[in-house]
Formats: structure tokens, C-alpha cells, sequence
């Protein structure tokens, strides 16, 4: 009996194939951390360069000193693409409005501000470049009042750069969003910017004479 006891004892004390076992217990954690990383770098990846591409054509616009040119207003898609390399194809629209505001009751030369509950947002053009995102009118860009766009002075005008890019993962979407956590989805910017002149027009409309 003391012989088996023995044989046992050694048995448990041996540590040949220890790390071998460590290692088969070890790999499928291993696993799911690199293809982690893989899909986390890949969404971050497209979040930021889709939001510096906005970002760049926002600054563009706002350098713009005349009508914009249709040919130009189209080939803003060309610059977003130009500036995601290898990314998932951007979406864009750019809408331009001003705000109207009737003058104080009380003081006829002071006018009042556009917020939650005074002035209208006139609409001076609302364009998505290759027709690639449904355009806005005057009535849906109300509601940025109060939640997107900062307080406007009457005849102050800003424009939105918006982008839409459609995530796809490159790892089959099952694996993505069972083991990581990730699936396919869509991110976006909303980048509000003052022109540096008058405002912003588009050729082809009459809003801006």
C-alpha cells in the first residue's frame, strides 16, 4: 500500500508538461484578446478618421467667400473619401441656415435671439454631395434649437457638416458581437461651424439673395 501512496505522491510532485497545460488552459483567453484588440482598434480607427475628414471639410467650407459651386459641393465627397483611406465609405450633408428673429415688443430696435422658445431657423440650403443622405427642410432643422446648435443672434448663420459611416466588421459579425462585443453599426458627426463671411450659399437657390 505504501508503495502506491508513494507512486501517487510522485506522481502529483512531477511537472513535466506543466506549461504545455497552462498553455492549452490559457489560449482560447488568449485568442479572444487578440481578436479584441483587432475589432476595438478598427472601431476607434474609423470613429476618429471619419471625425477628422468632417472636421477638414467643415474647415474648408468655412473658408468660402462666394456661392459654392455645385461641381465643388460635389467633390467634398471625393475629399471625405480622399481622407478616410481604407475606411468604410462616409455619408455627408451639409445644411446652411440663419436665424430670424422678430425685434423685443418693449424695444423695437433690440431683436431677440433664437432659442427654445423665440426665432425660426431660415433655411438656405440643405445638400448631401452624390445625393448619398436624404436632404433637410426648414421644419427639421427646428428642434436644433434646443438640443444641437448653440444660441443664434438674429441674421447670425452657421452651417452642419453631418457624416455617416456604416461600420462593418471585418471579423465575421457572430464572432464580433458574441465573444467581443462589437457588432456592425453606425457612427456619425454633427459639427456646427460659423463661416468666416456673410454665409454660406449654394448655387442653384434663391434663399441667399
Amino acid at each position: 500500500m505504501r508503495k502506491y501512496t508513494r507512486r501517487f505522491k510522485d506522481f502529483l510532485r512531477e511537472e513535466d508538461g506543466l506549461i504545455l497545460a497552462e498553455a492549452i488552459v490559457m489560449m482560447p483567453l488568449i485568442i479572444w484578446a487578440l481578436v479584441a484588440m483587432f475589432i476595438y482598434w478598427d472601431v476607434f480607427r474609423t470613429i476618429n478618421v471619419t471625425q477628422k475628414a468632417a472636421y477638414s471639410v467643415a474647415d474648408l467650407l468655412s473658408r468660402q467667400r462666394d456661392t459654392l459651386p455645385l461641381t465643388f459641393a460635389n467633390g467634398l465627397q471625393n475629399i471625405a473619401t480622399f481622407l478616410t483611406p481604407g475606411g468604410h465609405p462616409v455619408k455627408m450633408r451639409i445644411t446652411s441656415f440663419e436665424c430670424v428673429s422678430p425685434p423685443l415688443a418693449t424695444q423695437p430696435g433690440v431683436t431677440q435671439p433664437c432659442d427654445a422658445s423665440k426665432g425660426t431657423y431660415r433655411l438656405l440650403f440643405s445638400f448631401s454631395p452624390g445625393g448619398k443622405v436624404t436632404t433637410l427642410t426648414q421644419a427639421n432643422i427646428q428642434g436644433w434649437k434646443t438640443t444641437r446648435v448653440p444660441v443664434l443672434n438674429n441674421g447670425e448663420s452657421v452651417f452642419v457638416v453631418e457624416t455617416t459611416v456604416e461600420f462593418r466588421t471585418q471579423m465575421k459579425s457572430v464572432l464580433a458581437g458574441f465573444l467581443v462585443g462589437v457588432d456592425n453599426g453606425t457612427y456619425g458627426e454633427f459639427i456646427v461651424t460659423r463661416p468666416r463671411h456673410r454665409r454660406l450659399c449654394l448655387q442653384g437657390t434663391n434663399t441667399c439673395t
